[in-house]
C-alpha cells in the first residue's frame, strides 16, 4: 500500500512542492494531495474584499492581499524555467491579477490539478502513534471529513496571524484617527488623501508608503527601526515623504510624537511588522516555533526534528519564493524516495541547526545575508533533477534588491536574465 502525503495549501509553497513531486516522486511508493482552502490555487494571492471573516466560507480572511500589490521581485527571478507563462508586457514587476494567473497557467500546463482539492479547509493536524489525524472542512457542503496521513507537508504560509508591536500597541490605543496592521488594507488608493503613518521597517512599510506617495497622499511617514532594509534604502525622500527612525513617545488625538521630539498629525496608522509564524490547525506540541523564530526546531528549515514525518516549505524567508519551493520539493523527494534513510540522527539535526544559527549574519550588510541564502539554494538544489538557480539569479537578484531600496520597482525594468548571461 502506498503511503500518504497531505500538502496543505495550493500556493507558491504547495504548487511548486506540487510540481516537484509530480517529476520525481516515487509514485509505487506514494500518492499525495494537496488541499487548498480558496477555489483556486494561489493562496493568500487570492483577493477578497473582506476584513476578519471571509464572507464566502464564514472562516477568518487568510492573506494581507490588496488590490494594487505589485511584486517586488520581477517574473524571471520566480518563474524557473517557466518563463513563457507570462507574454511580454507582463515580464518584470506585475500586479496581483496577472500575478495570480501564473499559478492557474502553472497548474493546467503541468496537469497539477488531478492533485488539488479546492475549497477544503484544514480544521486540525494532530500526531498520531504513527502518522498523523486530519480533520478536514469542505467549506461548499460544510462537511466535515476525517483523513490520516503518514506525512504532512504544511505549505500555507506564514502570513495569517498579524503581529503587533508591544511597545506602540498600548499608545495607538489613544489615536483617535483609524489604526489597523497592514493585513486589512485592501485597496491603498482609499486613503491617497489622508495623512498616514506606516510603522514597520520592512519592504511592506515601504511598499505601501511608496504606493501612498505616488498616489498623492498629503503626508506619508515611514516609521523604522534600523535594520537591513531600513539601512539599506536609498528612497529619494521629501518633506511629506519621509521616514522617522525613533520610536513613538507619545499620542494625542491624531498627533502623534516621537521619541525625537518630531511630532505630526496623521488620519490613520497603519502597522506593518509583519506576522508571526504560527499554524493554528497544528496542535500546540507540532508548532515549529520558538520566540517566532523557526530555525530551533527544523532541519535545513524544513523538518520538525521531533516529528520528521512533519515537513515545512516556505517559512524561511526568502527573495525568491517560487525558486526556493521547487528546490525545497525536491530536497524533500529526494528524502522520501530514499524512506528517509538519508535523515540523519535528531542528535545530528540539532548540531546542523545550531551550526545553522551560527552563521546568520548580523548587522545589516546585504552582501553576507545574500551569501547565506545563495549557500543554503546551491546546497538543496543538488537533490533537483535540473539546476534552477545560478550566478545569473544572484546578479539579477542584488540588481532587484537595488530598484527595491530605491523605490524605483515600480517602474518597468530595463534588464533581464539575458543581460547577465
Amino acid at each position: 500500500m502506498r503511503k500518504k502525503i497531505a500538502i496543505i495549501g495550493a500556493g507558491t509553497a504547495g504548487l511548486y512542492t506540487a510540481l516537484a513531486f509530480d517529476e520525481t516522486l516515487d509514485k509505487e511508493k506514494y500518492e499525495f494531495i494537496v488541499y487548498e482552502r480558496m477555489s483556486n490555487v494561489g493562496g493568500l494571492w487570492n483577493f477578497t474584499e473582506n476584513v476578519g471573516i471571509d464572507s464566502l466560507d464564514g472562516l477568518p480572511v487568510h492573506g494581507p492581499m490588496y488590490k494594487n500589490l505589485m511584486t517586488n521581485g520581477p517574473n524571471e527571478l520566480g518563474e524557473l524555467y517557466f518563463t513563457d507563462l507570462f507574454k511580454e508586457d507582463e515580464q518584470g514587476y506585475v500586479n496581483q491579477e496577472q500575478y495570480i494567473k501564473s499559478f492557474v497557467q502553472l497548474a493546467e500546463q503541468y496537469n497539477l490539478y488531478k492533485y488539488i482539492k479546492c475549497h477544503h479547509y484544514i480544521r486540525m493536524v494532530k500526531k498520531l502513534a504513527k502518522g498523523f489525524h486530519l480533520e478536514i472542512l469542505n467549506t461548499v457542503t460544510k462537511e466535515t471529513l476525517s483523513e490520516n496521513f503518514d506525512f504532512v507537508i504544511v505549505a500555507a504560509g506564514r502570513y495569517t496571524i498579524p503581529k503587533w508591536p508591544n511597545a506602540e500597541t498600548e499608545l495607538l490605543k489613544k489615536f483617535s484617527g483609524e489604526c489597523f496592521h497592514s493585513k486589512d488594507i485592501k485597496d491603498t488608493n482609499k486613503y491617497n488623501d489622508k495623512r498616514v503613518l506606516c510603522i514597520g521597517s520592512g519592504f511592506s512599510a515601504l511598499d505601501i508608503g511608496l504606493l501612498l506617495h505616488k498616489g498623492g497622499a498629503p503626508l506619508v511617514t515611514i516609521n523604522g527601526k534600523p535594520g537591513l532594509v531600513t539601512d539599506n534604502c536609498t528612497y529619494s525622500w521629501e518633506d511629506n515623504f519621509k521616514m522617522v527612525m525613533n520610536p513613538v513617545k507619545s499620542v494625542n488625538g491624531k498627533r502623534i510624537t516621537f521619541e525625537d521630539g518630531s511630532s505630526d498629525e496623521f488620519d490613520c496608522v497603519i502597522v506593518c511588522t509583519g506576522f508571526l509564524c504560527e499554524f493554528p490547525f497544528l496542535e500546540n506540541r507540532l508548532q515549529p516555533v520558538n520566540n517566532n523564530s523557526i530555525f530551533p526546531h527544523l532541519y535545513e528549515a524544513i523538518f520538525d526534528i521531533n516529528h520528521p514525518e512533519l515537513m515545512f516549505v516556505g517559512v524561511f524567508y526568502t527573495f525568491l519564493p517560487k525558486i526556493f519551493a521547487y528546490i525545497q520539493g525536491h530536497f524533500i523527494r529526494s528524502i522520501l524516495n530514499d524512506d528517509m534513510k538519508n535523515l540523519p540522527s535528531k542528535n545530528q539535526m540539532e548540531e546542523a541547526i545550531q551550526t545553522w544559527y551560527t552563521q546568520i549574519p548580523k548587522g545589516s550588510n546585504l552582501d553576507p545575508f545574500l551569501q547565506f541564502h545563495y549557500d543554503y539554494y546551491y546546497k538543496l538544489q543538488e537533490a533537483c533533477p535540473r539546476k534552477v538557480f545560478d550566478r545569473r539569479y544572484e546578479k539579477l537578484l542584488i540588481y532587484n534588491l537595488e530598484l527595491l531600496l530605491a523605490g524605483t520597482h515600480l517602474e518597468k525594468m530595463d534588464k533581464g536574465l539575458k543581460d547577465f548571461d
